[in-house]
Formats: structure tokens, sequence, C-alpha cells
């Protein structure tokens, strides 16, 4: 947030949002959350970059596929399972 640490320390009893950490949760498809993990992770920690108030030492991000969460929602766990072994 490009704070000095007097005035972060000034600043912190107050409990303000702008002093705590944030969670990113990036919406990806499922060839990304399973097979390009890797690649979409450098992609997604460019974008943090470009964010004004994003402190890459103290934020985080996670990699979400809300379309493979519904297809997940809709099976029963001995098919869930066995979904997930399939896609590794």
């Amino acid at each position: 947030m490009g704070l000095t640490n007097e005035e972060e320390k000034s600043i912190r009893s107050m409990g303000l949002l702008t002093l705590k950490p944030v969670i990113y949760a990036f919406n990806v498809d499922e060839v990304d959350f399973t097979m390009n993990r890797s690649e979409a992770l450098e992609q997604i920690t460019g974008y943090m970059r470009q964010i004004q108030y994003c402190d890459l030492g103290k934020d985080q991000c996670v990699l979400v596929s809300a379309k493979l969460e519904s297809e997940l929602a809709e099976l029963s766990l001995v098919e869930r399972g066995e979904y997930l072994r399939d896609l590794g």
C-alpha cells in the first residue's frame, strides 16, 4: 500500500480492511484448473501485478473452476471420486 513502517504502526490498531491480506479467486475452465495449472497461475500472477493495491508478498490467489464444482455437486460420492480420479 506504500506506507512506511511508522505509518503502518500508527494505523494498525484501527483494524482497517486496507491492511488485511486479500485472497483473489480466479475462475478458470476445467482444462486450466487440471492440466495447465502452472501456466494459469503464472498468468494470474501477472494480472495481480496490475492490481493497484495488490501486495504480492501478503495477498494470495486461488484457482476455482465453477463449472467443475457445479458438475461435481450433481454427482454421488462414488461418482465424484471416480470423476476426480479420471481428472488426475
